[in-house]
């Protein structure tokens, strides 16, 4: 969003936790710890001089969570100490334009309002209340110990005033769009823009096919109840030797004993880089998403354009080339019959793969900066009195 407004020759500055670039904080942490967040895609279009890093608040709560390990750390405080410094840098700009994520936004939309400046929303969450009522059902359907909400009281007021304050807000799904409408949110502020994937780095290589193997299924980042692992764990287990599933990412220790009692035994891989993971999804027939609630789903179009199908439900928000590939959420039996099509049929898999890679090839970084362009030229035209309050 910051390289859309650079492009358009009216970034002011981007103000983030850290950033890996020459001079920065994030330089010099990332020769420590791995941080994705310090080097995003397309870093190098953004001038160094324009990027102010407000680290402190961020590290802190690092510390925090290393140091008391089982505690369920409260996010909120350390993210309004970065409100509050990304606020105080406002009162030095001319900016008429105001864009922040989503749970750290509140302060700093409050001191451009002061402004006079338009405040766009980067909202990336599936509704709290919705997660919530999907987990205990889920919970409840496998013996599971009931989850906590997934927002405290004072974070879902923090959220909700954020809302308020945005002149747009931006939705990365129709799905997530839908969701918040139907929840209130007035929908003349809401637009949904499709996020992206880098197919210059994810992209489909040479597979050598052996005939005989079992299916290769994927599944990254579903080590949880909120990511559907009980229903892919269930899917599988009437295919027995048919399907060989691997999970990629930590399982979470509430699903341990679902993955110890399932028939079929998954292998489970650590955390990858992204070169490792682009590897590994060249290796693979099938990626399974069974997630309960995701606003996109981004592994699934990283797995799409590096020439996979992919089976996801309806809870997830990623577009997918046709809507037999999306299969409804809490159901098992659905993902085990898409997998036995494509166990049965390996020529159909890899037919939709080139598919998948085609369709994932439209959403590129220069068709999301193009419409977050067109966001930001609507604001800066429009009256006063005609935007959505």
């Amino acid at each position: 969003m910051a390289i859309a407004a650079e492009e358009m020759g009216c970034l002011s500055g981007l103000q983030c936790s850290i950033f890996d670039a020459p001079g920065k904080w994030g330089r010099l942490f990332s020769r420590f710890a791995y941080l994705p967040s310090a080097f995003p895609l397309g870093s190098e279009a953004l001038p160094p001089g324009k990027i102010h890093e407000l680290p402190l608040p961020q590290l802190v709560r690092q510390i925090i969570k290393k140091v008391f390990k089982n505690r369920r750390i409260d996010p909120l405080p350390y993210l309004q100490a970065f409100e509050w410094q990304a606020a105080r840098r406002l009162r030095h700009s001319d900016a008429r334009i105001a864009v922040a994520a989503e749970t750290c936004a509140l302060g700093y939309f409050r001191e451009a309002k002061k402004r006079g400046m338009r405040c766009v929303l980067d909202s990336h969450g599936i509704p709290a209340p919705f997660m919530d009522e999907v987990l205990v059902r889920a919970a409840a359907e496998f013996g599971l110990p009931k989850p906590p909400p997934c927002d405290s009281c004072a974070m879902v007021e923090h959220k909700e005033k954020e809302r308020e304050l945005a002149d747009v807000i931006l939705f990365c799904s129709e799905l997530q769009r839908e969701h918040w409408v139907g929840l209130g949110v007035p929908a003349e502020k809401c637009q949904a823009v499709p996020l992206w994937v880098d197919t210059d780095f994810w992209k489909t290589e040479q597979r050598k096919r052996v005939e005989v193997q079992p299916l290769q299924v994927a599944a990254v980042g579903c080590g949880s109840l909120a990511k559907g692992l009980p229903y892919l764990l269930q899917a599988i287990s009437p295919l027995g030797a048919a399907v060989a599933l691997t999970l990629v990412g930590q399982v979470d220790a509430a699903m341990q004993p679902l993955l110890q009692r399932c028939p079929v035994t998954p292998r489970c891989l650590p955390y990858m880089s992204r070169p490792q993971l682009r590897e590994f999804l060249n290796s693979q027939e099938v990626l399974v998403m069974p997630s309960l609630g995701d606003s996109f789903g981004l592994v699934a179009m990283e797995a799409m354009a590096c020439g996979l199908p992919v089976i996801v439900t309806t809870h997830c928000g990623v577009p997918v080339p046709d809507p037999t590939w999306r299969v409804p959420a809490l159901d098992s039996g659905a993902i085990t019959e898409r997998l036995s099509w494509y166990e049965g049929d390996r020529d159909r898999a890899e037919r939709e793969g080139r598919e998948a890679s085609l369709f994932a090839a439209q959403f590129s970084p220069q068709r999301y900066r193009d419409q977050i362009k067109q966001v930001y030229r609507d604001l800066l035209e429009a009256k006063p009195e005609v935007l959505p309050r």
